[in-house]
């Protein structure tokens, strides 16, 4: 049985040589001055830096270009909108599960920096909702689940996976738990991130775009973070006949809820760009967990956009900085 850490243990042993990501003999103290995982300190430090808050990004003139958005762009948004919340939601509510068992301190602290962000994109969320809605109509996006079957169907099959390792909290399912927490991060934000890419490249909803931007970069840190569980402590080989039946089912449901969502009747989105670009994100993927890549020879539709200028308004100065792109620092290539 997979054993949950403890708070404090007086017979533990912090050395480099003892600590391991899941069944080591800790402590408990946040001991960081050995930290056995050349990764972790790299990447603490870049979500660290990356800190914001949603309000310091005025949404004043979205109220504006939201009224020029098309009705088919409109309920894209809603819709998007709500799934996002749900998912983010949902990682908040699952993060500390998985850091229970985590008995390695520094990377626990990766996932509380990740849990804490998670935090901030649900607050993201409502700055974006009670700035462009009113209050009737916010809550029914926040309830869109109860109205639309397929987004239930969607928001069940991932909490289903997540609630599989609350129940039976064992090595198996906790290697699951975390193949599907990649999916979320890796797959199933995306579509959601490209549609508002594709509203600000037509200079609609430019602000509530640069916040989902944010939140975005926080993802992309967020898929590296789970990679590198995944390859630490499985053997990713004998495990694929059931990993990837997973991917298969992620990409399968993107696909399936973006032509759903999205259609062709928005523009630079088609239903076979949701396609391509969701299998082009499931090898990626699966290049990052060292697995062979099952989804032909898809390539990134939207390459166009994420080339775009990345110059951003700093959000405590009036002058400009670039913010890099997660993709772009060394090591991040291949998430």
């Amino acid at each position: 049985m997979l054993e949950r850490k403890k708070l404090f243990n007086v017979d533990g042993d912090d050395s480099l040589s003892a600590q391991r990501i899941i069944g080591g003999n800790a402590t408990g103290i946040l001991n960081l001055n050995n930290v056995k995982y050349g990764w972790v300190k790299p990447l603490f430090r870049k979500m660290l830096g990356d800190f914001w808050i949603p309000e310091k990004v005025s949404l004043v003139e979205d109220k504006v270009s939201i009224g020029r958005l098309t009705p088919e762009e409109d309920r894209a948004v809603r819709s998007t909108l709500s799934f996002l919340i749900f998912l983010d939601s949902i990682q908040v509510a699952n993060l500390p599960n998985i850091a229970g068992y985590i008995t390695d301190s520094a990377v626990s602290n990766l996932i509380g920096v990740q849990e804490f962000q998670e935090i901030i994109h649900t607050q993201s969320y409502q700055y974006i909702l009670e700035s462009l809605y009113p209050n009737s109509e916010r809550e029914a996006i926040y309830d869109m689940w109860r109205t639309n079957p397929q987004l239930l169907e969607r928001n069940k099959f991932i909490a289903d996976q997540y609630e599989l390792f609350i129940n039976e909290p064992n090595q198996s399912n906790f290697y699951r738990v975390l193949v599907a927490n990649f999916l979320l991060e890796g797959i199933y934000f995306y579509n959601g991130f490209n549609l508002f890419e594709q509203l600000a490249s037509r200079q609609k909803i430019v602000n509530t775009a640069q916040v989902i931007a944010y939140i975005k970069r926080d993802e992309i840190n967020h898929v590296v973070i789970f990679a590198h569980l995944i390859n630490e402590l499985m053997d990713v080989e004998k495990e694929k006949h059931w990993i990837l039946p997973m991917f298969e089912k992620a990409v399968e449901q993107e696909v399936s809820w973006g032509q759903h969502l999205y259609g062709d009747g928005i523009l630079g989105i088609s239903k076979n760009s949701t396609e391509e670009y969701i299998k082009y994100l499931g090898n990626r993927r699966l290049r990052a967990i060292r697995l062979p890549e099952i989804f032909g020879k898809a390539t990134n539709p939207y390459l166009h956009l994420e080339m775009a200028d990345t110059k951003r308004e700093n959000f405590f100065e009036t002058a400009v900085t670039n913010y890099s792109k997660a993709e772009a620092v060394d090591g991040w290539d291949d998430f």
